[in-house]
Formats: C-alpha cells, structure tokens, sequence
C-alpha cells in the first residue's frame, strides 16, 4: 500500500500535458421539412423529376417505320373494283361490300363532268374482311357486268384527267393498250369514240405503208394504269363496227413507241402520202 501512494507521489510533480479536446463541431445531417408540406410530397417530387428525365423521344426512324406499318396494314384492307355498273353510287357500293364485313370508306373515281368511270377503292376495316370480298365478288356478275376485286396495294389513286397533248413529253410515263381485229374502215376517231368512257389521251389506228389500208390493229394510251385496267377489262371482245376487237397492254421499246409501229404507218401519216 505505501509503495502505491509513493508512486502516485512522484507523477503528481509533472504537470498533465495530454491536449485538451477540440471542441465538437455540430453538423445536422438531417434536411429541414417544412411541416406543411409531409414528407411523401418531397419524394415524389424528386423520383417525379427523375421520371421526366428518362422520357423517350421517338426518332425520325420510328415514326418512318411506323407510318409504313400503318400503310401496309392500309393496304390489307383496301380493295381496288373494276369495271362497276355505270350506275352505281357510293351507297351501293357501300352495301354490296357490307354484305362482307363492315365498309370503312368509299371513292368511286369520276370523270369531271361527274359520270362513273367504272371503278372504285373499297376499304374495309380489317384485312380478313377485305379477302372475304375479295374471295366472293372477284370475277362475279354484278347487273350484267363481270367485276374484278382485288387488293389495291399495287394501284395508285387516279390523276386528274388532262387535255390529250400533241405529242408525247419525253420521259411521260403512258399505259399503252394494243389493239387488234379492228374493222378495215376503223380510224383513230372511231377507236378514241370507243374508248372514250376510260379518258384515253391518245388512239391511233395502224396502216400499211405499200397500200395505204388500214393493218388491223391501233394502239391507245392512257394516262394512268388504272384507266387501262378497267378499259381492258370493259371492253376486251366487245364489237367496234361488226368485228370483237381484242386488247392487251403494249411492250414499249426504249423511245417509248411499240416496236410494231415499224411495220406499218399511222392514220394521219396515210393522209400526208
């Protein structure tokens, strides 16, 4: 015991030099709420902002690809009708379709004095709908007339009719029919007579250069496919001045002219020789 307390004896002579603590420095972790605004509204601002952050914007590529997803599945439903009695309104088309499916909408192409060219765009609301009609009115009689119903994807919406040029632009595009067993007395004002429900901008009948007489055979041009179609399909063996003629479309050469039309002249150059 008394070595104890003379220890303690010996350090109680030296002063303590061990540093004083630093004083402590408050920080409050801890953010100030308003208690008028709770808590949730405070997170639901910020996962609000973070959501606003991530928002996808569609690129031109998107919206090209799903603008030709839209017109793809317009083409499973859109049907192109030829040769239509020259009588029929758009509600009678409208309710021969209905009897397949529901018709979303109706064009019956016109000529502009508003008569029936005789052909038409159906669409209706669903592809199946569309093959159904397809499958039931295609090559059926509808008063008196045999029609032709398939899709229309290939087809393009008729351009207005324009005045027959004089001559052919370079580089127009023309839907040429070939046709043939025309009558001897047949001229190019017969046959575009003929022809003339469908807006033909150029008929012209073939001659023999060595005699002058008529070859046969003409040529008439349109100016969409569309009008071509439907004038095969309407008038294809149907008489002009006692004889059926028969028609098929043109094989152009790279002028633009049928390669036939060497072999003989037209009607008009007859008329200069």
């Amino acid at each position: 015991m008394a070595a104890i307390e003379s220890a303690f004896a010996i350090f109680a002579c030296f002063p303590s030099t061990y540093p004083k603590p630093l004083p402590s420095i408050k920080i409050n972790p801890t953010l100030e709420i308003s208690p008028k605004k709770p808590l949730h509204h405070l997170f639901t601002s910020v996962f609000s902002t973070k959501k606003q952050s991530f928002i996808v914007q569609s690129t031109p590529e998107d919206v090209a690809t799903l603008q030709q997803n839209n017109e793809k599945q317009l083409q499973k439903r859109k049907l192109f009708v030829l040769n239509l009695p020259w009588t029929y309104t758009v509600a009678d088309v409208n309710n021969f379709f209905a009897q397949c499916g529901t018709v979303s909408h109706v064009e019956i192409i016109k000529h502009k004095d508003g008569k029936n060219r005789g052909f038409a765009f159906v669409t209706m609301a669903t592809g199946e709908e569309a093959q159904a009609a397809i499958d039931k009115f295609n090559a059926s009689e509808l008063s008196g007339r045999t029609i032709r119903v398939e899709l229309a994807k290939k087809f393009k919406k008729p351009r207005p009719i324009r005045s027959p040029p004089l001559a052919s632009t370079p580089g127009e595009t023309r839907h040429k029919l070939y046709v043939s067993n025309l009558a001897w007395k047949t001229r190019s004002t017969n046959l575009r007579e003929f022809f003339s429900d469908f807006s033909p901008i150029s008929a012209r009948v073939v001659f023999d250069s060595p005699s002058g007489n008529s070859a046969g055979y003409g040529f008439v041009s349109f100016s969409t496919k569309e009008e071509a179609v439907s004038a095969m399909s309407s008038l294809d063996g149907k008489e002009l001045m006692g004889r059926p003629i028969c028609l098929k479309f043109s094989k152009q050469n790279v002028e633009g002219e049928p390669e036939s039309v060497s072999e003989g002249i037209t009607e008009e150059q007859s008329a200069e020789s």
